[in-house]
């Protein structure tokens, strides 16, 4: 393979969050940049389900919503996990749930052709990465092949014999689609709940301190596209490169932006908000800046005003001698009825600018989360362009970018 340009990401549901699609693109902008080849790990023996089971999207009355594939799990690795009726169910509602489009059935078709009842989520997730980036010619690689696990079994074995007694080795064996941690003791290797194994009769896969080198081994790793967490981890795994001759590839961050759509362009303008305001501040502290930018008038200071004048107004024609009886309280009344009629008319405007900065703030920091670990690609795709917004998105993919307004 020329030049391996690799990136990973856990799997999850109809491709997982944006991030991993700026990873994937990110591998695939690079290889081209130096004649290499990308390559997509799709790490399906994690075990934290809870991380993956869930969708965020903006329904069609502009509303965030989450729905939860909620089964229990048993403990499996994500790639093991079965689709089941609860799934399909899960994307009926979505797609139900978000506007349509002309480009709504199509990609219906796609996702309910790769997930399937009865089908592994790795093997849905398989299917579904290869008819989102086939076009580009990556390399969709899934660590549970028995290929990679005989391969880097070698470099597996000798990390467990190197881990010190009564230390957690950094390896895994699979057992009954669980992937268990394996601790050292004097006189062997055992589970967590005491079992006394033979590593020999279990499939090995690497954890996170040596799933990098395992890779890197395997494919002769060029260049690696990383998140922020990762680089920080991958700084400091020197020695388990040096230990096995292992080169350390190349490391380079991928692109972390904010799609601004349309609609979120408008909503900027309608509620007076800077961009970069909204992308740092929680949904509280812009309500707070709106609101004391809205009611710079103050009502009640007006209120005190008038009441003063009034007084002043009802002594002067008193003074001329003439009938005031009953007129202060209709004043009175008047001025309040005004200041009422403001108040409310204040109250619906703020409501209303409070109402869109909300969606606002739901479209570019959902939940408060960066929108890139909330939002996925399927949700982008029915809005702009199907499988034309991939290539959209790829042909303004820079590594620097931070926003990128949609205009198709």
């Amino acid at each position: 393979m020329n030049k391996p340009v690799v990136t990973g990401q856990q799997i999850g549901l109809l491709g997982g969050p944006l991030y991993t699609t700026y990873k994937v693109l990110g591998a695939i902008s690079y290889s081209k940049s130096i004649e290499g080849t990308p390559v997509y790990w799709l790490e399906t023996n994690d075990a934290d389900f809870q991380e993956i089971n869930s969708i965020h999207f903006i329904d069609k009355e502009n509303k965030l919503q989450s729905l939860t594939w909620d089964i229990n799990s048993q403990g499996y690795s994500c790639g093991y996990i079965e689709v089941d009726n609860k799934l399909l169910a899960l994307f009926d509602t979505f797609f139900s749930s978000i506007n349509q489009t002309s480009y709504t059935n199509t990609l219906r078709t796609i996702v309910f052709e790769c997930y399937r009842t009865g089908i592994t989520l790795g093997n849905a997730s398989l299917e579904f990465a290869k008819k989102l980036f086939g076009w580009s010619g990556i390399r969709v690689f899934d660590p549970s092949s028995s290929d990679f696990l005989n391969a880097v079994r070698p470099i597996l074995e000798t990390e467990a014999e190197r881990t010190p007694p009564g230390q957690q080795c950094n390896i895994f064996c699979i057992d009954n689609k669980r992937r268990m941690a394996v601790f050292r003791k004097p006189d062997g290797f055992y589970f967590r709940d005491g079992k006394k194994i033979q590593l020999k009769e279990y499939p090995l896969t690497p954890n996170v301190k040596t799933r990098n080198v395992c890779q890197d081994a395997y494919f002769k790793t060029h260049t690696y596209i990383a998140g922020p967490g990762e680089i920080k981890y991958i700084a400091e795994l020197d020695h388990m490169y040096d230990f096995y001759s292992v080169r350390k590839p190349d490391i380079k961050k991928r692109m972390s932006i904010d799609l601004i759509e349309p609609r979120t362009s408008r909503l900027f303008t309608r509620c007076g908000l800077d961009v970069k305001d909204t992308l740092s501040a929680s949904i509280d502290i812009l309500f707070k800046q709106i609101i004391k930018r809205e009611t710079g008038t103050d009502l009640n200071k007006i209120k005190q005003s008038a009441a003063e004048i009034t007084d002043a107004y009802i002594k002067e024609i008193s003074g001329l001698g003439l009938e005031t009886a009953g007129l202060n309280k209709l004043l009175y009344n008047e001025i309040k009825q005004i200041i009422g009629k403001k108040r409310s008319h204040e109250k619906t405007k703020l409501d209303t600018i409070l109402q869109k900065a909300k969606e606002c703030s739901d479209r570019v920091l959902p939940f408060g989360k960066k929108q890139e670990r909330i939002f996925n690609l399927v949700y982008y795709m029915n809005q702009y362009g199907g499988l034309d917004f991939i290539q959209w998105l790829y042909s303004h993919y820079n590594f620097n970018n931070k926003l990128l307004e949609i205009r198709l």
